[in-house]
């Protein structure tokens, strides 16, 4: 059995040494140019999937509409004698773009509903500016105080603050006392007064 000398060992693991160097060096080398190539893989696939959860994600639907509309409508308050009034509507649409006007459909305004005799406006259609408190009804508006008299007109301008109502397209009104017809009317005073003006028409009943 032979024995390897000293020099001989001394060749045997220098030449260890520089083989396994070299395998190192080659895997660095190899490492070196493909962790670049794969970061730019693995940024791919991130960019791929941020993408495709981007595209498939719902998105908000925005109409060009810009109204909204509400169905069976109420507005309420109080006017300054203290008396409540509700207004109310089959319908009402609100414009985004002036959003403190209100378009009624059908629009019903109740004053004084607590007392024992209500005021009653309706119309076929209205408009109620929240910031003016101004409710204007127009088309077969039809006003009832509550006492058995009653007013049919074609417009009415009701100030939801005060109570008064003002109207410039014909008015005809009838109750226990007569029949009157005008040209134009203001109610004041809580309903209590209504002053006529242009061709005024009036019949009395006889007591």
């Amino acid at each position: 059995m032979s024995t390897l000398t000293h020099h001989e060992l001394a060749t045997v693991s220098r030449d260890g040494v520089f083989a396994r160097w070299e395998r190192r060096l080659l895997l660095i080398n190899i490492l070196r140019r493909a962790l670049p190539a794969i970061m730019v893989t693995i940024a791919l696939v991130l960019i791929g999937l941020v993408t495709n959860n981007a595209l498939r994600a719902p998105r908000p639907v925005k109409g060009d509409d810009p109204i909204i509309r509400m169905v069976g409508a109420r507005f309420q308050g109080r006017v300054e004698d203290g008396r409540s009034f509700l207004i109310g509507a089959q319908e009402a649409a609100r414009d985004e773009r002036e959003p403190n006007r209100v378009t009624l459909v059908e629009p019903i305004m109740v004053v004084g509903a607590e007392t024992e005799t209500p005021r009653r406006v309706m119309a076929r259609t209205g408009v109620y500016d929240e910031n003016t408190k101004l409710l204007r009804l127009s088309g077969d508006v039809r006003i009832d105080d509550g006492l058995g008299n009653r007013v049919a007109t074609n417009d009415t301008v009701i100030d939801t603050r005060t109570g008064e109502a003002v109207g410039q397209q014909g008015i005809e009104g009838d109750g226990p006392a007569g029949q009157v017809s005008a040209g134009s009317y203001t109610i004041k005073d809580k309903g209590d007064r209504i002053e006529f003006r242009g061709r005024v028409r009036t019949r009395v009943n006889p007591e």
